[in-house]
């Protein structure tokens, strides 16, 4: 395989998607694969459809499709990283009754009055399900990037995954170099997913394991006002963080 590199985007789910592998043959099927599972994806955890996976649980054991399984699996793991500030709930009769959530292979326990609702990791999960199964099943290197969560699986490229963290024209930009199998997310409160937030940092962006761990910890940074600095030390995660007044700090090794 060369090191030439290929890509295709498209906007889905009110975002830009960018799909890059390095494998030019591969480009077709990669964006067939990531296009029908994010448009299954979307029955699955979309609460505006009527025919939505995700209305249909009630209370008690429910038998779920396996991609549910993972979305919600992920959604938890978010919500144990941010002590909750990530709730995969939409209601809830008391805090923290995520807690009370169980996940058995395809199996789904809720507790009574808990609907759920995994907007916060959907997209993030996503991210890291499509990179790693398209790399699994088509056997090169793939980044798939939605919005601003950034997912890496397979081979990596020489040089590494060049990747550009920026908010809006204007903000401080820097390009970073990260492997396959590590993950970038940006959270934002100047764009219109956070029209409300009043926050000491315009963006948060970290890099992890896991996009959907990436993003968790940079969504719950940005509400931390200036103690995300000690909580993502203390997480051990690479970060960028820029304030208002446009200042950058770097944590945790934040790559060159």
């Amino acid at each position: 395989m060369t090191s030439a590199r290929s890509a295709t985007e498209w906007s889905t789910w009110g975002v830009h998607a960018r799909i890059v592998v390095t494998d030019p043959d591969a480009l077709s099927s990669a964006s067939n694969l990531i296009r029908g599972y994010l448009a299954a994806a979307d029955a699955a955890v979309n609460r505006d459809r009527a025919d939505a996976e995700i209305r249909s649980l009630d209370e008690g054991p429910n038998t779920v499709t396996p991609m549910f399984a993972r979305f919600l699996t992920d959604a938890l793991a978010a919500a144990r990283t941010t002590e909750g500030a990530l709730d995969p709930t939409a209601s809830a009769p008391a805090p923290q009754a995520w807690r009370s959530i169980t996940v058995d292979g395809t199996e789904v326990t809720l507790p009574a009055g808990v609907e759920l609702d995994l907007t916060a990791t959907a997209r993030a999960s996503s991210a890291d399900h499509c990179a790693s199964t398209t790399a699994e099943l088509l056997g090169c290197g793939v980044l798939v990037a939605l919005g601003g969560d950034i997912a890496t699986a397979g081979t990596t490229p020489p040089g590494g995954w060049q990747v550009q963290v920026q908010d809006l024209p204007g903000d401080p930009t820097c390009q970073v170099s990260i492997p396959s199998g590590a993950a970038v997310a940006t959270a934002s409160t100047v764009k219109p997913l956070h029209p409300d937030s009043i926050s000491l940092w315009r963006t948060v962006s970290v890099v992890a394991e896991s996009c959907t761990t990436a993003h968790a910890s940079s969504t719950a940074a940005v509400g931390m006002g200036g103690g995300a600095i000690d909580w993502l030390t203390n997480l051990e995660r690479p970060a960028r963080l820029v304030d208002q007044e446009f200042r950058v700090i770097t944590l945790g090794g934040w790559p060159s």
